[in-house]
């Protein structure tokens, strides 16, 4: 009993997390919109650790400008970052940890090795 409860409760974190990318899909799984990839190499040469990447990722989604973002100046251009949509911080935090750990460097050498 308990393991079925275990993996109900698994199977419910898991589509939730997917629910939420899915709004962040509706604009980054078209073209001229950076991939998620791109995104967290950018926050991760700039800010070194899960933790600074993490909190530099959430403060530019509550609060979208051109100063926060990460993007080149081109790309600031003609994808204007400060028109963001803006949603909720529970979302902001599920989306941005959904991405840190699916980009995660270290996970992919252990894969490697």
């Amino acid at each position: 009993m308990e393991k079925i409860i275990l993996l109900i409760f698994m199977a419910v974190l898991l589509f939730s997390d997917e629910s939420v990318i899915s709004k962040c899909n509706e604009c980054h799984s078209y073209s001229p919109t950076p991939s998620y990839k791109k995104i967290h190499k950018h926050y991760l040469l700039k800010y070194s650790s899960k933790i600074r990447v993490k909190q530099a990722m959430i403060g530019f989604l509550k609060a979208p400008s051109l100063e926060k973002s990460e993007m080149s100046n081109g790309m600031k251009k003609r994808l204007k970052p400060e028109n963001h949509t803006i949603f909720d911080d529970k979302t902001i935090e599920k989306a941005v940890i959904y991405i840190i750990e699916k980009e995660d460097i270290q996970k992919r050498f252990k894969k490697i090795s």
